[in-house]
């Protein structure tokens, strides 16, 4: 048996995350609307939570109403409920809209 050295793992984030709970809309298509909650936010993407029956695309439309911001996203990963995406174009200070 190996003896096996615990590393940490390094957050590769660049941005600050910031905890948050807004409601938002996936749009995986014109048709196709799946509803989604904000958790954590950065300049630079998010992490969601939805239910796991829905599936993502690799891109999607993500429009978060009550500040009217719309983004192209992409899905990073996938682990049950939550998802992790990043937004092709960076939200500017995403501080101010906790």
């Amino acid at each position: 048996m190996q003896n096996v050295t615990a590393f940490p793992v390094r957050d590769a984030r660049i941005d600050p995350r910031y905890p948050t709970s807004m409601p938002a809309t996936v749009l995986p298509s014109f048709h196709d609307r799946i509803p989604c909650v904000i958790r954590d936010l950065s300049n630079g993407g998010a992490r969601i939570g939805l239910p796991p029956r829905y599936a993502l695309p690799g891109r999607f439309w993500i429009v978060v109403w009550h500040v009217e911001i719309t983004r192209r996203a992409r899905l990073v990963w996938r682990c049950g409920a939550f998802a992790g995406i990043a937004f092709e174009r960076p939200l500017g200070r995403p501080s101010r809209l906790r």
